[in-house]
């Protein structure tokens, strides 16, 4: 018997049609375009605020800077009881000889005083500073917070700062274009502003609330 060589046979692999393959996953994103075509779009409603005239008439931050200035001016009466305290100490170190234990007593007494008073006032600096930052933080998560049920009510999507309408400072020492570089907005619709009809919604609220802000809307970022 005659044995025939060993060979490998190749076996048939079924392959997919691989240019049904190619449309089909061409056909996918060409679906989903026409899809997102034929879907009801609806452009985003902006508005606009002027956030500074808003701070400056919310009766939320009048109420809070007038805290503020009573507190200082409290502070203050209590600094001027020290103040002449230590001119009353000046007074009396005019009846002492130099040199005298009454005379360095009471300038003992009256460096104290005043060294008192120094620290004591640039403490006060730095507490009605902070109590203006946080006066401004808190306002500022209100009317975020406001925003909120605000815009759902009016329907706006989108609000924006409006920085183009505020005046040039003399005090800002930057170059001017720079100064105009910082804006964010050129020009709007006048009609987009609802500056006005904020700071109403949020001054009734708050009168409502007993001049306590409102908690913030479910959702609402801070």
């Amino acid at each position: 018997m005659r044995v025939l060589p060993w060979r490998l046979v190749p076996r048939r692999v079924l392959l997919p049609n691989t240019a049904a393959a190619a449309a089909a996953l061409l056909l996918v994103p060409a679906l989903a375009l026409l899809w997102a075509m034929a879907r009801p779009s609806k452009p985003a409603v902006v508005a606009c605020v002027e956030l500074v005239r808003v701070f400056e008439s919310l009766d939320q931050y009048k109420a809070g800077k007038n805290r503020i200035m009573e507190m200082m001016k409290e502070e203050l009466a209590k600094s001027s009881v020290i103040q002449q305290e230590a001119q009353a100490l000046q007074a009396e170190l005019d009846n002492y000889k130099p040199d005298t234990p009454g005379f360095h007593e009471t300038g003992r007494k009256i460096t104290e005083k005043m060294s008192s008073l120094m620290v004591r006032e640039q403490f006060l600096k730095a507490k009605e500073a902070n109590e203006f930052e946080m006066l401004v933080r808190d306002t500022y998560l209100a009317v975020k917070a406001s925003l909120g049920g605000f815009c759902k009510t009016n329907g706006i999507d989108i609000v924006l700062v409006d920085d183009a309408s505020a005046p040039f400072s003399s005090e800002d020492r930057r170059p001017i274009f720079d100064q105009i570089s910082g804006r964010r907005i050129v020009w709007f619709d006048p009609t987009l502003d609802v500056t006005d009809d904020l700071i109403k919604s949020m001054n009734q609220a708050y009168a409502a609330g007993g001049g306590q802000a409102p908690a913030p809307a479910a959702g609402t970022q801070k």
